[in-house]
């Protein structure tokens, strides 16, 4: 079956759509459940360690590995609502095919769902192209995104970066760099700075093409990984511009800070994190350990949202973790036209239908990475 005769097989979540699974999941995932999370978690290890030797690695990503990073993310980032979630669906997979000797399969499955419905959505969103003409040209905060994250400029955007820069004092939240543009009367050992109003969850996770249906299912990952309230996941698209989703970045930090090579870690003051490197710490940075979010402009503007913090730090180590950061860099870079262009509109939910088919090769065997995304078809 070619690849225009049908597009729900990957379209659509393969295990956490079930309703059987599902029922079973918010049953042993609920808080009022008899075991605690410490004790799902170490279940969910001892499940991984048994199936280990079962569950097939291809293309140098481990299933076993991507399960177990889906638990030990959230535990680095203090997210413990994302523990929960993820120990208890790597058991009720292992329960569901444990009748039928399946508990591998269903277990990869859920790797694929996650895969394809959470990091992948997470790490597409912040391929921003950063380049110095679309994000230098005016005296101003920008929000950089790519294509599908672009806020029009309207009073939707100048408000977001308007009251990110109030909030913040017009300097970045990690390095305390002025904005370069604003001419402050400073001392000589003061910085400045291109500054940034950067999204912390980016649009595109929450709102893809008008056409997609793909999202539902991101959407449900998310509520169950942050148990964020109601009221927010209701309304996830429109509070994305708002100032709890934003900070003040330096221009650099900033392009970090979406390539996951940096995160926060909460601590225990609320508001105040430390900084989380993946990698050596640039240049020149080193002395940045520690950031601490206020209201600079007094007027009860929103602190980032610790949830959202947490979030953002949670799929950072899960991609690293897990490896999947480098395989969907290369996946991507291999479907990309120009290796860090998102292409636009009917093409782009095209191209991403075609690139989430060969990230589903990963995980199983029946397929291997083409070198021509047009040669992809569904099996």
């Amino acid at each position: 079956m070619s690849l225009d005769d049908d597009t729900s097989s990957a379209s659509t979540l393969t295990l956490l759509d079930d309703c059987a699974f599902k029922s079973d999941l918010l049953t042993m995932m609920s808080d009022t459940g008899p075991e605690t999370t410490d004790e799902l978690k170490r279940r969910a290890k001892a499940v991984l360690l048994e199936m280990g030797t079962t569950i097939t690695s291809v293309h140098g990503l481990s299933t076993t590995d991507l399960l177990d990073a889906m638990m030990e993310g959230p535990e680095k980032a203090g997210l413990a609502s994302g523990v929960r979630y993820a120990a208890a669906a790597i058991i009720v997979a292992y329960q569901k095919g444990k009748a039928s000797n399946s508990s591998a399969s269903e277990l990869t499955k859920l790797a694929q769902d996650w895969l394809l419905f959470f990091l992948w959505p997470f790490k597409k969103a912040y391929r921003a192209d950063h380049s110095p003409q679309s994000e230098i040209s005016t005296p101003t905060l920008r929000v950089s995104e790519v294509v599908a994250d672009t806020v029009p400029a309207t009073s939707r955007g100048s408000r977001f970066r308007n009251l990110i820069g109030e909030r913040d004092g017009d300097k970045c939240t990690v390095t305390g760099a002025f904005n370069v543009y604003k001419n402050y009367p400073l001392d000589d050992q003061a910085r400045e700075t291109i500054l940034h109003a950067a999204h912390i969850i980016r649009r595109s996770i929450v709102h893809e093409h008008s056409r997609s249906n793909r999202i539902a299912g991101t959407i449900d990952i998310i509520k169950h990984y942050t148990k964020l309230p109601e009221n927010i996941m209701d309304d996830l698209a429109s509070i994305i511009d708002n100032p709890e989703n934003g900070m003040t970045l330096d221009v650099m930090v900033h392009k970090l800070f979406d390539d996951y090579m940096w995160c926060l870690h909460p601590t225990d003051v609320l508001h105040k994190y430390t900084v989380h490197w993946f990698r050596r710490v640039p240049a020149g940075l080193g002395n940045f350990t520690e950031v601490q979010f206020q209201d600079h402009s007094q007027t009860g503007i929103q602190l980032p949202n610790p949830t959202f913090i947490a979030l953002h730090a949670a799929v950072a180590h899960v991609l690293h973790l897990s490896g999947a950061a480098e395989v969907i860099d290369k996946v991507y870079n291999a479907f990309s036209d120009e290796g860090s262009t998102v292409p636009s509109g009917d093409r782009a939910s095209e191209e991403d239908f075609r690139i989430k088919l060969s990230l589903i090769g990963l995980t199983t065997n029946a397929h291997q990475l083409p070198t021509n995304p047009h040669e992809i078809h569904a099996h």
